[in-house]
């Protein structure tokens, strides 16, 4: 996931044009239980093309029917879009830090699941008292 992502984000640096947008619907996203977090869709042409894309955002003001926004899209995939100025998805730190947490989260989970095992083994692989008196 988090390939495909810097994918994108690489396909957007390189080749994104800047479009203006109107927002053409707005709801409540349909799995946000407080309202807090709002669905609006976007259209706008590139190439003589007309495309409509899905965002959401909890974001004060909120976005109204009619309002322009500026976006970028791909000029390769023009359904691959981001707001102007944003950084997909997390900016360009966001990538290399996540991927460096994964990796040293899994190491540690790792170690700590050999450790636990290794000491749940010891108590049966260790001799008991009872049968070294025997002999």
């Amino acid at each position: 996931m988090m390939a495909h992502d810097w994918q994108r984000a690489e396909l957007l640096d390189e080749t994104g044009i800047r479009v203006r947008g109107t927002v053409s619907h707005v709801a409540p996203h349909p799995a946000a239980r407080t309202g807090g977090l709002l669905y609006y869709a976007v259209t706008y042409t590139v190439t003589d093309h007309r495309y409509t894309v899905s965002r959401s955002t909890s974001d004060y003001p909120r976005p109204r029917k009619g309002d322009r926004v500026c976006l970028e899209a791909a000029r390769k995939q023009p359904r691959l879009t981001r707001l102007c100025g944003d950084r997909y998805p997390d900016g360009d730190d966001g990538f290399p830090a996540l991927a460096l947490t994964t990796v040293a989260a899994t190491i540690g989970l790792l170690f700590v699941t050999g450790h636990w095992i290794t000491k749940r083994r010891e108590p049966l692989l260790a001799p008991t008292a009872s049968a070294d008196t025997a002999s």
